[in-house]
C-alpha cells in the first residue's frame, strides 16, 4: 500500500533508476525520499512488543479511517488518543491526533492550498505567488482585521489568505487496465495500445455545504472518473477522485478556468510527457499517461465548464449559431420553436402554424459542427475573468402571467388565451385548482419506491402549503419521467396529460440518439453518482468556518481500499441487507433468517388465494420439503 500511495508523489520530479533505488544512495535521497523511509519503518514496527497483528502505521490507518467514516472531530480523536496512551502503556500510541495527521500526510494524501482573489479573476500561482494585492480589482489578497492594532503586533502575526483553492497533487497514481473506445484508439494508437495509461472523466458541481442555514454559499468539488476500471466499480464512489475544491462563497461561473490552472497543468504533463510512476506488483517504474475524455455535468454546469452562454437564446451548443431564437417581447425570455427541422421532410407538424410560432418550418437539420469549427469560433475570444458587485431583483416565478399572455397576443396564436381590455384572462387549460393540487401532491406523497431508486419524495412535499421542493437532479428526472405521469392522470384533462406524458424537454430530445452514438451507454455519463457523491461530501462539514477542509479528508477513501479487518467503503453492508444469512448445512428450515431487517413488523390474515401462492412456494422452491414430495 506504501509503495502504491507514495510512489507516483515521489518520484514525479526527480525519479531515480532501479538500480539507485536498490542501492539507496545516500547522496540522492531528498527530504521526501526521508518521509519515505519513515513511512516504511513506522510501517514495519509493531504496535506493541510481540504484536503481529497491528504495526504502528497500521493502526494509525485504521484509527484515522473510523475518524472519518463515522465523522468525528480532532477533538474528539485527541481525547481518544490520550485515553488509549494512558491504558496501554506498553504500546507505542502518540497522544496527539495533530502527530497521527503529520504520519497519514506522509502518504501522499495532502492537498495543496493556492491563495485566489475574493473576485476570482486570478491565483496566486507562479509569478504572482508573492503579490498581496491584485492590479486588475485592487482586491487585497488577505482578509482585513477587524480591530485596529499596532503595526507592530500586526506584523507578528500571521495573515489570513481571503480565499483559498484546494487542491491535491498526488490524485493520479493508479494505472488502470482496460479497453478504450475504439475511435480515441484510432486517433491516438500510441496511447492506446499501452494498457497503463488512464482515461478520465471530469465532473463537477455546486453544492451548499451548510443545506438550509445559509443560501449564499456554493463549493465546486472536482472529480476523476476512472474509465479503465471494469463496468460495476468506476461509477462508484470509492473509484472518485476529489482532485480540488473551489471554494464559496458564489458560484465560480466563467471564472472557474482560473481554479482549473493547477489541475489543467498536471493533465497537460500527464498526456505530453507522462508521470514517473511506480508499480509495487511488477517493481519497476513507467511512464503513465492520462488523457480526459468528456466532462459530466447538468446543464447550468456545461456552461460553466465550457463557456457557452447556456441563458441567451443560442443556449443550445449542439445547435450551435445555426438557430433562430425567438424572445418573447414581453415576457423579455427566450423561447425555443426550432426542434420541427429535426422532423421528417413531410411531417404535419412543419406546416402547422398556429400549433407553434405561427410559421412554417422548411428548414433541414443544422449541420453537426466538428472541433476544428470550435477552435476557430474561440480563437480571438477575449474571456476578462473576476466579478462585479451587484444586485439581482427579485422576480414571479410563475410563467402563465400577463405578459406572456400578451406574448401570444402578438404573434397571433392561441386567441382563447388572450387578455381582455382590462388585462383579465382564463386560466389555461393546465391550469390546477386547490383541489386538483391537493389530489396531485397527495398521490405523489404515497407513492412508495424500491430502496435507492430515489430518494424519499414525500418529505419533500408539503400538502398543507401545497409546496414541492428540495429535490435533487436526479429526484427530478424520476419525478418527470416515471412519477409525474402517474399523478397528473386524475388532475387535468386528457388533452393534456397526453402531451405532457409522450413528451418532455422537447428540444433536448432530439440530441438524445446522436449523444448516446457519441459517448456509449448513459449511465457512464450522467449526473446522477455526482448528485449522490456531493450529498456525502456535505455530509462531511462539521467546521462551518473551514467547509473545504472537512470535506478534504474524503482523500483517505483510497487507503481504505487496503485496509483489512474492518469496516470501509468498500466491504460494508448496504442499508438494507435482506440477503438470507448462512446456515449450517445440518440446520434446514423454511423460514432462514435475513442479516438485517428494514423497519419494524406488521400482522395481517393471508386470503384464501394468498395462502395457496404460499403453498405452492414452498413446494416448489425449499428443498425441506423434498423428502416428502418423493
Amino acid at each position: 500500500m506504501v509503495n502504491e500511495a507514495f510512489g507516483h508523489h515521489q518520484y514525479r520530479n526527480d525519479m531515480v533508476n532501479d538500480r539507485e533505488t536498490s542501492a539507496h544512495s545516500s547522496h540522492t535521497v531528498n527530504d521526501d525520499i526521508e518521509d519515505f523511509f519513515e513511512l516504511i519503518q513506522d510501517g514495519q514496527e509493531s504496535l506493541y512488543e510481540g504484536c503481529d497483528k497491528y504495526s504502528k502505521l497500521s493502526f494509525l490507518i485504521k484509527l484515522y479511517h473510523i475518524k472519518c467514516l463515522c465523522k468525528k472531530s480532532d477533538k474528539a480523536m485527541s481525547m481518544i488518543l490520550e485515553l488509549l496512551a494512558d491504558a496501554f502503556e506498553h504500546a507505542k500510541i502518540t497522544h496527539s491526533f495533530y502527530e497521527v495527521k503529520k504520519t497519514i500526510n506522509k502518504l501522499g494524501l495532502h492537498y495543496t492550498k493556492i491563495d485566489a482573489c475574493p473576485n476570482d479573476c486570478m491565483l496566486y500561482l507562479g509569478e504572482d505567488v508573492n503579490k498581496d494585492f491584485r492590479k486588475k480589482c485592487k482586491t487585497s489578497r488577505w482578509k482585513e482585521k477587524k480591530s485596529t492594532i499596532a503595526c507592530a503586533t500586526s506584523n507578528k502575526r500571521k495573515k489570513i489568505p481571503a480565499k483559498v483553492l484546494s487542491t491535491d497533487e498526488g490524485i493520479l497514481r493508479h494505472p488502470r487496465d482496460s479497453e478504450a473506445w475504439k475511435s480515441f484508439d484510432f486517433k491516438h494508437p500510441e496511447f492506446s495500445s499501452y494498457p497503463r495509461n488512464v482515461r478520465l472523466g471530469l465532473a463537477t458541481d455546486g453544492f451548499n455545504p451548510y443545506g438550509n442555514i445559509s443560501t449564499s454559499q456554493s463549493i465546486w468539488p472536482v472529480v476523476l472518473i476512472p474509465y479503465n476500471l471494469p463496468p460495476w466499480m468506476c461509477m462508484k464512489q470509492s473509484s472518485f477522485i476529489l482532485s480540488m475544491i473551489i471554494p464559496g462563497k458564489r458560484a465560480p461561473g466563467n471564472d472557474i478556468d482560473v481554479y482549473l490552472q493547477p489541475l489543467i497543468e498536471e493533465l497537460k504533463e500527464l498526456w505530453n510527457t507522462g508521470v514517473k510512476t511506480f508499480d509495487s506488483y511488477g517493481n519497476e517504474v513507467f511512464d503513465m499517461h492520462a488523457t480526459i475524455l468528456w466532462t459530466i455535468s447538468d446543464f447550468p454546469g456545461l456552461g460553466t465548464l465550457s463557456g457557452w452562454n447556456t441563458h441567451t437564446g443560442l443556449a443550445c451548443p449542439r445547435c450551435n449559431f445555426d438557430t433562430i431564437p425567438r424572445k418573447l417581447l414581453k415576457g423579455g425570455k427566450f423561447c425555443f420553436m426550432s426542434h420541427r427541422h429535426w422532423l421528417d421532410g413531410r411531417h404535419k407538424f412543419r406546416l402547422a402554424r398556429m400549433r407553434f410560432d405561427g410559421t412554417r418550418e422548411d428548414r433541414s437539420p443544422p449541420l453537426a459542427i466538428s472541433g476544428y469549427d470550435v477552435l476557430q469560433q474561440v480563437q480571438n475570444l477575449n474571456v476578462e475573468f473576476g466579478k462585479n458587485q451587484y444586485l439581482k431583483s427579485g422576480s414571479n416565478k410563475c410563467k402563465d402571467n400577463i405578459k406572456a399572455r400578451k406574448d401570444l397576443q402578438l404573434w397571433g396564436i392561441r386567441p382563447d388565451l388572450w387578455p381582455d381590455e382590462n388585462g383579465r384572462y382564463l386560466p389555461a387549460i393546465y391550469t390546477l385548482t386547490n383541489v386538483n393540487k391537493d389530489v396531485f401532491l397527495k398521490t405523489l406523497k404515497n407513492i412508495t419506491v424500491p430502496d435507492g431508486y430515489s430518494s424519499n419524495i414525500s418529505r419533500c412535499i408539503d400538502v398543507k402549503q401545497r409546496k414541492l421542493g428540495g429535490l435533487k437532479s436526479h429526484d427530478s428526472h424520476i419525478l418527470m419521467e416515471q412519477l409525474l405521469p402517474l399523478a397528473m392522470r386524475n388532475t387535468l384533462p386528457k388533452e393534456v396529460c397526453s402531451v405532457l406524458i409522450d413528451l418532455f424537454m422537447v428540444h433536448l430530445v432530439v440530441h438524445l440518439v446522436k449523444d448516446a452514438k457519441l459517448g456509449g451507454p448513459v449511465q457512464y455519463r450522467w449526473m446522477h453518482p455526482i448528485e449522490r457523491y456531493l450529498g456525502k461530501l456535505k455530509s462531511y462539514v462539521r467546521n462551518k468556518a473551514q467547509a473545504e477542509g472537512s470535506i478534504a479528508e474524503e482523500a483517505l477513501t483510497f487507503c481504505s481500499r487496503y485496509l483489512d479487518g474492518i469496516e470501509t467503503g468498500f466491504n460494508r453492508l448496504h442499508r438494507v441487507n435482506d440477503e438470507p444469512a448462512i446456515v449450517p448445512s445440518n440446520e434446514n428450515t423454511l423460514f432462514p433468517p435475513v442479516e438485517k431487517p428494514v423497519g419494524g413488523f406488521t400482522y395481517f390474515t393471508l386470503s384464501t388465494k394468498e395462502k395457496l401462492q404460499a403453498h405452492r412456494h414452498l413446494l416448489t422452491n425449499c428443498t425441506i420439503v423434498d423428502p416428502f414430495l418423493q
